[in-house]
């Protein structure tokens, strides 16, 4: 019978890596070359897997952290869009400002 992979415990630098029974790890990433983020299984080439795949992967012990790691980075893109709008804001008000 084959063992299933489960998250072992995390690793590295804020945000942290999440080591599987197997070897491989989790992290939540941009693709390459794209600016999309997903989870991605590193170890044995580079997997992306759907937010569902990564929980499941954790395991019950860490699908909380894939739960948390998702939710915070929903959060930052939301911000970083939020900043992003209000530049587009201001510098579409200087250019109606120079039409009057």
């Amino acid at each position: 019978m084959e063992k299933r992979v489960r998250g072992t415990t995390l690793r590295g630098d804020e945000p942290q890596r999440l080591e599987l029974s197997d070897g491989s790890r989790l992290m939540l990433d941009s693709e390459a070359g794209e600016d999309r983020k997903v989870w991605r299984r590193l170890g044995r080439g580079h997997t992306s897997v759907s937010v569902a795949e990564a929980r499941d992967l954790a395991g019950d012990e860490f699908a909380d952290y894939v739960e948390v790691r998702t939710r915070a980075e929903v959060e930052w893109l939301r911000a970083v869009a939020d900043w992003y709008r209000q530049q587009a804001e201001r510098l579409q008000g200087q250019l109606a400002d120079t039409r009057a």
